[in-house]
């Protein structure tokens, strides 16, 4: 079943950053990462690696599916900012999008946490 056919009608997502220390920022997520939703997303991630920070922190407690174009766009950005010895670790994640970032070892290429 693709992503298209699984969305709910009037879903939306939300982001929202903080930063706990002056190396990390925390992007939270909140509803589901469709394909729809890739060019917000990207633009959320091009402002994170504008920034500067040593740790950038993906907050994906209120995520329950994401598309494969984002998971794309996550490993882009676990590679340009390991270009510059910054990491990009995810953490709150839902146990359903765990299990699913396991089954396709993208926990292996990242640093995850439920």
């Amino acid at each position: 079943m693709s992503d298209q056919q699984r969305r709910q009608p009037g879903e939306r997502i939300a982001f929202s950053r903080r930063e706990p220390s002056r190396d990390e920022v925390v992007l939270a997520v909140e509803g589901p990462l469709y394909h729809e939703f890739a060019d917000e997303f990207q633009g959320q991630l091009d402002a994170l690696v504008a920034g500067g920070w040593a740790i950038v922190t993906l907050d994906f407690r209120k995520v329950k599916v994401i598309a494969s174009l984002i998971t794309g766009k996550i490993l882009i950005l676990k590679m340009r900012l390991q270009e510059h010895r910054r990491e990009v670790r995810i953490r709150g994640c839902d146990p359903g999008l765990y299990a699913q970032f396991k089954a396709v070892r993208f926990d292996r290429m990242l640093d995850i946490q439920q």
